[in-house]
């Protein structure tokens, strides 16, 4: 074997020996839930922007809004890495914003479709979701921000924040 192909053979079998061994699906599933665990809880939020981050596997996760044509422009962006889709109320128009969820996707059941655990998300301006294509670890992570940032957890009373962030499966606020 000539020197190169023996280089090139050893650098495989030690980046394939350092990878480690793929996760089984229940380690994959644990991951899902841990990550997907704060969106749960019936929060609704009011923003003026919404970025969401997501691997693939959750997009059945993530609700995406009704464009009215009228008010509403979508464009799609591909990157090296990703795909964005962003929605912009052109109007300005509160009334004319956004309605998202992330959470259990809805259930058919034999009474009809039935709604599960989620976040609501109510968006005055921009909806941006960016789906990573490459190869890296699950991801669902959310930033809400811009003027006003409303949330309100579960039956609690309405608090106004600066930034409301779901990172790595945990909720921060400021």
């Amino acid at each position: 074997m000539n020197r190169v192909l023996r280089t090139g053979l050893a650098a495989v079998v030690l980046v394939a020996a350092c990878s480690g061994p793929p996760a089984t699906p229940e380690q994959r599933r644990l991951a899902e839930q841990r990550l997907l665990a704060p969106f749960l809880a019936g929060t609704g939020i009011a923003c003026t922007e919404l970025q969401i981050d997501i691997t693939p596997n959750f997009h059945p996760h993530v609700g995406q809004p009704a464009p009215d044509p009228q008010a509403h422009t979508v464009v799609r962006e591909q990157g090296a890495t990703f795909r964005d889709t962003v929605w912009t109320n052109v109007t300005g128009d509160p009334d004319r914003g956004f309605v998202l969820t992330i959470g259990q996707p809805p259930e058919l059941t034999e009474r009809g479709v039935e709604l599960r655990q989620q976040t609501t998300f109510r968006v005055v301006n921009q909806v941006r979701l960016r789906v990573h294509e490459d190869r890296r670890p699950m991801l669902l992570s959310v930033r809400a921000g811009g003027q006003f940032v409303l949330v309100q957890e579960a039956g609690g009373p309405v608090r106004e924040l600066h930034e409301y962030e779901v990172v790595d499966g945990a909720v921060r606020q400021r």
